[in-house]
């Protein structure tokens, strides 16, 4: 994820970011699933995609992934207003 899209955030979505963050650590694959059909191009060669809501139509889209010698990682890869959501996925 880009520093400034989690600047750009406002403080209530930084706190719930923290908060999912924490609990991604425990349940790596918390959130809404994305089908792979629905995964816009530049996040097509992820192994998985999901959603999580923001507070103020935000949304965070992260990613899993296992390795034998590093184990599961989870990675923030978006983080966005509703707009920029809604282009990302071609809504509008």
């Amino acid at each position: 994820m880009e520093e400034d899209e989690f600047r750009a955030a406002g403080a209530a979505q930084q706190k719930k970011l923290r908060e999912h963050a924490a609990r991604l650590r425990r349940e790596p694959f918390f959130g809404d699933r994305i089908q792979r059909r629905l995964v816009p191009k530049r996040f097509r060669d992820l192994p998985n995609l999901f959603r999580l809501e923001l507070p103020g139509a935000w949304r965070a889209l992260h990613t899993v992934a296992s390795h034998p010698t590093e184990g599961t990682q989870v990675r923030i890869v978006w983080i966005g207003d509703d707009k920029r959501y809604e282009e990302l996925f071609g809504y509008s």
